[in-house]
């Protein structure tokens, strides 16, 4: 019986073995020696090694993050920073592990330093006292917890004590591991040194680059820069005669986050973790076996409701389709089953439209390896590519109402339509003239007639208005509706065909500043509504007016005189986004005063629940305004149909209904969703579009000379390597 007992153990230990099983780990972060043991972080838990490498031991579990650890003088505790209570405070526990003890109670993020020599006191960094938030403060607090304590200086990023304490290497500015390579602009980490005794500031490095992690030993500054290559190695500073060693001379890849006890220093290099000796030079990588389930690599089903990107409404208003953490999904209105129509987690697929008559769903998917249109029925099945040479960022598409084509931009500011039964792709409108250089850079500003003739679109002009222009497919050719005078944008037809309707900032109704005598304009916009026949009644002419000839039931445009047939809606003007449609009514969002907020949602809202709806009513003349806000809305192709976002959740409702409850409709039931999350395939996918974005937005399409193509593959082979999300982040900031 005993035998067997033992048998059994013996057993459950060997699967518990496997199940653990040990792996070399990489992309630790956080470094730092005592003697012989190393604390690093993985997996957002601190873990502890010997010197010479071997198999880890795990000394926190906790479901918060910890990082930043740092032994005390005698190498018997650990300082370090976590998130367990909802924000980041210090804690200290024994080197060998146990239960953690909270030493700061603060309401503003902190992150550990070093101690003080005499092991009494912990150093924090905090922007506890800062009400501009670009370099924090040094703080002391005593090591069983105390106020907090502020070091004489105006500011402080990191920090080195000399053997007796009374004076610190430390950083004043900057971000020690920053991501702008090479980076010499005035937020460069410069190092000085404080005499606490004397009062004394004295700056040590004078290069104007990187100069960060001073670490004091003996009489030099060992320190990490970017001085001779563009690339951070160790340095070493003698502090009586300044003359400077170069100490390791990488040329791939940053040396990062140092960290010494006096005798070595440990940093990491290419996601390893290596070990100099001070008095040797000699550096060594050093081999760390990590026993870890590895929890965060496994696949799981989650519900992804909370990852919506882009959603929109069928013509017949009795489904929803959206992409959701890089799916396209088909939602029914009222009871049925929600489809996963892609099920890709290592691809992703973006801006979704049903087609007119619910049949098709054409979306961006970057399959091939860049972003491409397919088509795939709505139900599910096979996808059609369309386009095979688009290379670029694009933005939203839109089905034109006879459904034979669709209409996209990208974000050089091309405007195109294809033909889905030739895949025909044409250009036919270019700018070169950003909205705003600082703010934001996408314009996607368009919109297809009930006819499916004419586009609407507006393009940026070189004092920074926009201008709306209409393009006729048929002659293959644009006109002016407006002038550049003022700003307009947001064309949309209304689906009767009588009227084109946009944005103006032509309100000029000022107020002064009362601390700055500026001029402010508080409502700029009014909406204008355009009337596309000639020779008809104006829309809000006087009742007294004699009716002129009906206008034509089929849909015409006369350019002639266009811009004289434009006329402001009853409306008070304001603070107004989003135009758009629908039969008879249009709609708009709203804010109560215009913030640096809303620089960056003039042609998409950002996310928050904050906008006033508003519908008027064309032959009622009046206006309907929500009483609750909104996230965002989409209008169906045929203007019946209303989505509606708000917080978390998508509503939808009829144009008309709208109109008459001020209420968003019936809430949409996205319980069905389900997705597949596979980590590696993900991030594979997070990677790839992090490359091209920056592929296709540096400013320098050279990429000052670099082999774009080869350093992607050459970061995304750590990719194998990592085991968590931060670690993908860190991945892509190198």
């Amino acid at each position: 019986m005993k035998k067997s007992l033992l048998f059994l153990f013996v057993f459950i230990l060997s699967a518990a073995s496997l199940l653990f099983a040990s792996g070399e780990g990489r992309f630790m972060t956080d470094p730092d020696i005592h003697n012989s043991k190393i604390v690093f972080t993985y997996e957002g838990d601190l873990w502890i090694v010997d010197i010479n490498g071997g198999t880890a031991a795990r000394l926190t579990s906790s479901p918060g993050e910890e990082y930043s650890a740092k032994f005390s003088p005698d190498g018997k505790t650990i300082a370090f920073t976590a998130d367990y209570d909802g924000s980041s405070n210090i804690y200290t526990m024994p080197a060998d592990g146990g239960k953690p003890t909270r030493i700061t109670y603060l309401p503003s993020a902190v992150r550990t330093v070093t101690w003080t020599p005499d092991g009494k006191k912990v150093v924090f960094k905090s922007f506890l006292d800062n009400y501009i938030y670009r370099d924090p403060n040094l703080y002391f607090v005593e090591k069983d917890g105390s106020a907090p304590e502020r070091f004489p200086l105006d500011r402080g990023v990191d920090c080195s004590f000399s053997h007796d304490g009374s004076k610190i290497l430390y950083v004043r500015k900057g971000l020690e591991d920053y991501y702008w390579k090479r980076y010499k602009g005035g937020w460069y980490p410069d190092i000085w040194m404080y005499d606490f005794k004397e009062n004394k500031f004295t700056p040590i490095t004078k290069y104007e680059g990187k100069n960060a992690y001073p670490m004091w030993i003996g009489n030099y500054m060992y320190f990490v820069s970017d001085r001779t290559n563009g690339i951070s190695n160790l340095y070493k500073e003698d502090l009586t005669s300044e003359s400077i060693t170069e100490l390791t001379k990488y040329s791939d890849v940053d040396v990062m986050t140092p960290s010494t006890d006096g005798k070595n220093i440990v940093f990491l290099h290419d996601g390893y973790l290596n070990v100099m000796n001070v008095n040797s030079g000699e550096v060594k990588q050093i081999k760390v076996d990590v026993p870890s389930d590895n929890w965060q690599l496994r696949d799981r089903v989650i519900n992804p409701k909370d990852y919506i990107h882009y959603a929109g409404i069928s013509d017949d208003g009795k489904n929803v389709i959206l992409d959701a953490r890089g799916d396209v999904f088909n939602v029914p209105v009222g009871k049925g089953n929600t489809v996963n129509l892609s099920s890709t987690p290592g691809t992703r697929e973006m801006y979704p439209e049903l087609s007119p008559d619910g049949k098709w769903v054409a979306f961006f998917s970057d399959k091939s390896g860049e972003y491409e249109l397919y088509l795939q029925k709505a139900d599910g099945g096979p996808w059609t590519q369309l386009t095979d040479t688009l290379h670029t960022t694009y933005y939203h598409l839109l089905w034109s109402p006879d459904g034979k084509k669709i209409l996209f931009g990208n974000k050089d500011f091309a405007l195109f339509y294809i033909d889905i039964a030739t895949k025909k792709l044409h250009k036919f409108a270019e700018s070169n003239q950003l909205k705003n250089d600082e703010f934001y850079w996408e314009v996607s500003d368009y919109t297809w007639s009930p006819d499916s003739k004419w586009i609407a679109y507006s393009f940026v002009h070189y004092n920074k208005n926009s201008v709306i222009y209409l393009y006729s497919l048929d002659k293959d050719k644009s006109y002016p509706v407006t002038d550049d005078f003022f700003d307009n944008i947001n064309p949309t037809f209304d689906a009767n065909g009588k009227y084109l309707y946009y944005l103006s900032s032509r309100n000029f109704d000022l107020q002064m500043d009362f601390y700055e005598d500026d001029h402010v304009i508080t409502t700029p916009q009014q909406i204008m509504a355009v009337q596309l026949q000639d020779g008809l009644k104006p829309p809000f002419a006087d009742a007294a007016v004699k009716d002129e000839p009906k206008p034509s039931k089929e849909f015409t445009i006369d350019i002639g005189g266009i811009a004289k047939r434009t006329y402001p809606l009853p409306v008070p003007a304001g603070n107004y986004f989003y135009l758009k449609a629908g039969n008879g009514k249009v709609a708009w969002c709203s804010v109560p005063k215009f913030t640096e907020d809303e620089y960056e949602d003039i042609f998409k809202p950002d996310g928050k629940t904050k906008w006033t709806f508003h519908i008027f009513d064309m032959a009622d003349k009046k206006e309907a305004t929500f009483d609750e806000k909104i996230k965002d809305y989409d209008v169906s192709i045929n203007g019946g149909n209303l989505l509606i976002e708000k917080n978390n959740d998508i509503y939808t409702t009829t144009f008309d209904q709208a109109y008459k409850s001020k209420q968003p409709g019936e809430k949409l039931n996205l319980d069905g969703m389900t997705y597949t999350v596979d980590p590696q395939k993900e991030w594979n996918q997070i990677f790839s579009d992090t490359w091209r974005w920056y592929r296709n937005f540096f400013f320098d399409p050279n990429m000052f000379g670099l082999d774009w193509k080869a350093i992607g593959e050459k970061y995304r082979s750590y990719i194998p390597y990592i085991t968590s999300r931060a670690q993908l982040n860190w991945v892509m900031q190198q």
